[in-house]
């Protein structure tokens, strides 16, 4: 009750406070809800509504960074480029893929939920999550020719894994295994009967070490990554990704762009690009969703397709959560 009555008290007194200075004030509310000690808490929200907005925003860093280590959450940047990163997604664009130049639709579910934080006896702590993601493309150039039967799924990937996240004083890190399995539509096989015969039954499992930085509004990333078991047994068994991003501040939008690099052995060790760049809104809805450009080109990410090259240019609506 004192939570909520403090909650109410705080946003009658910010009104004008929140048309003036929308994101900054943001960001100290959000510090304040991170602190799990109900006293930190308390303090750090009285100092928003009674301080100045510069000495709050100050004072608050100062209460996140002084809080007791257990207290401290573990979290790993949301890579906004990264194909792989679980969110909800949604893409129109065109698409270069298996020598045909055609539309296509881009859709994904994911999510990436904390199951518990743990506590070293140093005092040093780690969070460990679960992550599953559903991606799939479709065809739709034709949609309207397709007997009913709406546009042609190519292929779909399942992921599941776990992941321990750690946050260090300057950098952040997660150590993760995954396993992934993808299969062909039944209307891209009834359009390309051909691949009956060809169709490789792709699963494997993976183990990632990935690292982050971050820089002001800037976060530049790394990882490598070890394909533990697969089928077919000869894919390459190594990996690696890069990229960085900016997330900036301006009034109720906040202007972002990502980009990731990714290679695999079963590349060749071609590099695939992938680039994001549009809008965070922050307004609309209870969490941010972001609407993108984006570009991807090279070897394609999707089922059995890895030693296909494969070109993408569409519009992209993200929301993590």
């Amino acid at each position: 009750m004192k939570y909520i009555t403090l909650t109410l008290f705080l946003s009658c007194s910010l009104a004008g406070t929140l048309n003036a200075e929308p994101t900054n004030l943001k960001s100290q509310i959000q510090n304040c809800q991170e602190l799990e000690n109900d006293t930190a808490r308390l303090e750090c929200f009285d100092q928003i509504s009674t301080k100045p907005q510069n000495m709050a925003l100050s004072e608050t860093k100062v209460a996140v960074k002084n809080q007791p280590e257990h207290n401290k959450s573990n979290q790993f940047p949301i890579l906004i480029a990264d194909l792989n990163e679980p969110n909800l997604m949604v893409s129109f664009g065109q698409l270069d893929f298996l020598g045909r130049d055609f539309k296509a639709a881009f859709i994904g579910a994911g999510k990436r939920h904390l199951i518990r934080n743990f506590e070293l006896p140093n005092g040093q702590t780690f969070s460990f999550n679960v992550i599953g993601q559903i991606r799939s493309q479709f065809d739709i150039d034709e949609i309207d020719t397709r007997n009913n039967r709406g546009g042609a799924l190519i292929n779909t990937d399942f992921s599941i894994g776990g992941e321990i996240v750690k946050s260090m004083e300057n950098w952040d890190w997660r150590f993760s295994y995954t396993h992934r399995s993808t299969h062909l539509g039944d209307e891209f096989i009834i359009d390309n009967p051909e691949y009956l015969e060809d169709r490789i039954n792709l699963s494997y499992e993976t183990i990632r070490w990935d690292a982050a930085k971050s820089f002001d509004n800037w976060d530049i990333y790394a990882g490598v990554g070890f394909i533990s078991r697969s089928e077919p047994s000869n894919l390459d068994k190594y990996m690696w990704q890069s990229g960085f991003q900016y997330q900036g501040e301006w009034r109720s939008f906040k202007p972002v762009i990502g980009v990731d690099l990714t290679s695999w052995g079963a590349y060749d060790w071609n590099i695939n690009l992938n680039m994001r760049a549009g809008i965070e809104i922050h307004q609309l809805t209870h969490t941010p969703f972001q609407l993108l450009f984006e570009y991807y080109d090279g070897h394609s990410p999707y089922g059995q397709f890895y030693t296909e090259d494969l070109t993408y240019t569409g519009l992209t609506l993200l929301k993590n959560w």
